[in-house]
């Protein structure tokens, strides 16, 4: 993903490298967008060992220290931004490698301004001055493409081609969108509905929310006071009402009544939206012909909506949700792994009996204390593992449409009117 706004979507907890040869204006930017203690300088790696940030006799061990600080602030989910010219592969893998470690997202700035300029700014530097043989060097090094980069495992890719961009770049960190902990009461979370429209205003009237006009397109609900619903995922497919499924969470989530994470049938569904090619199944088709009926401004109001949802949600009191659960290591992160993982889960190369992909067994090993809500696997009924719960009890499949209240742990649920698919393989 390559970015040249002014204001990129860089993460908390993100390592973000910074590329580009001597005299291209890395330091300044870092000392101007961010924290100096977010910062940290080869140079003054160097000056640590040696005493003195020019003697490249010290860059080995420089580096050595530079890495150690870096492994320390992503264990801690801390932003961290590495100022050095980084301008050969070798020197970008072990950072890459060490983002990968700790599952943190890893952003790359690049700064593509000309030789004539890095070499002028260079003359006029008041302390080390870089020698033009120097700068012509690490310009023949530098990544010739925002593609090289994106290869090598960088998330996000910035290119700064002026110091006018550099100086617009914006607000340097965003908070993590799966980030909630502010917000605080009881929680109502909500399996995987699946186009169970009826299902779902059954259920939250036996919640105690307040549902005006039932038989409209979309039911006025409130929420009981202190109460807030969250839905796992999978809004859509295989069900009779997606679209009305969609308007009814939509209007929710506006109203304050409810959050909700994306599911895979709902990024599978935005990216069909979005125009990329995807296979058209598991009920995806009946989604998008009620779509295609409804019109082009209610596709466009749910791609906009589908965008916007985190991959997670970690919640007040000690709450994670999850569509497709989470295991400890990935609470709060917000990466590509991550959502991955949060998504769809981690297959383990394996299929069953029925054809269908077996993912790794998180549940039995997670060991947090945090309580995981998650869906994603139609089960008979709500199966307790350690501290994580499978709410996903197949209503579209002529099962149930199943909530866990908390922090009160009680499951509340509400039949299918009828099987609406026939399951892959028994519930």
């Amino acid at each position: 993903m390559t970015t040249q706004c002014t204001r990129p979507g860089i993460a908390e907890g993100a390592l973000v490298v910074l590329i580009g040869p001597s005299g291209s204006g890395k330091s300044t930017f870092a000392q101007k967008h961010f924290k100096p203690t977010q910062v940290v300088s080869s140079d003054a790696c160097r000056a640590m060992v040696a005493d003195d940030e020019g003697d490249q006799a010290a860059t080995s061990a420089a580096f050595a220290v530079l890495h150690c600080i870096v492994d320390q602030r992503l264990q801690a989910g801390r932003l961290t931004v590495i100022d050095a010219t980084n301008v050969q592969a070798k020197a970008r893998r072990p950072l890459v490698e060490l983002a990968a470690r700790y599952h943190r997202p890893c952003a790359a700035i690049l700064f593509e301004l000309s030789p004539q300029v890095c070499k002028e700014r260079n003359r006029q530097r008041q302390d080390r001055v870089v020698g033009d043989f120097v700068v012509d060097r690490q310009c023949a090094q530098a990544p010739v493409s925002e593609g090289v980069l994106s290869h090598e495992g960088f998330d996000l890719v910035v290119v700064l081609r002026s110091a006018e961009e550099a100086d617009a770049f914006g607000a340097p960190a965003r908070p993590s969108s799966s980030m909630r902990c502010d917000k605080t009461g009881s929680f109502d979370v909500i399996g995987d509905v699946h186009g169970c429209c009826d299902e779902l205003l059954s259920l939250l009237k036996i919640m105690g929310y307040k549902v005006e006009n039932p038989s409209a397109l979309i039911p006025r609900i409130t929420a009981p006071e202190g109460r807030t619903a969250v839905f796992v995922g999978d809004f859509t497919d295989r069900g009779p009402d997606n679209v009305r499924t969609l308007l009814v969470v939509m209007a929710m989530v506006r109203s304050g009544a409810a959050l909700t994470v994306l599911g895979n049938h709902d990024d599978k569904l935005l990216r069909a939206l979005q125009g990329s090619p995807v296979k058209i199944s598991n009920g995806l088709d009946r989604t998008l012909q009620e779509l295609s009926a409804a019109g082009e401004e209610m596709q466009a109001l749910v791609r906009e909506f589908l965008g916007r949802l985190p991959s997670h949600l970690v919640l007040a009191g000690g709450l994670i949700v999850a569509h497709a659960g989470l295991p400890l290591e990935f609470h709060g992160i917000d990466s590509p792994r991550a959502r991955d993982v949060a998504l769809f889960g981690t297959p383990t190369g394996q299929r069953d009996a029925f054809g269908l992909k077996v993912l790794a067994d998180w549940a039995h090993a997670y060991k947090g204390d945090a309580l995981v809500v998650w869906g994603h696997l139609p089960v008979a009924e709500a199966v307790w593992v350690g501290n994580t719960i499978n709410i996903d009890t197949g209503c579209v499949h002529g099962g149930s449409l199943t909530a866990l209240r908390y922090p009160e742990r009680e499951l509340v649920s509400v039949p299918a009117a009828r099987v609406y698919s026939a399951p892959i393989k028994p519930l």
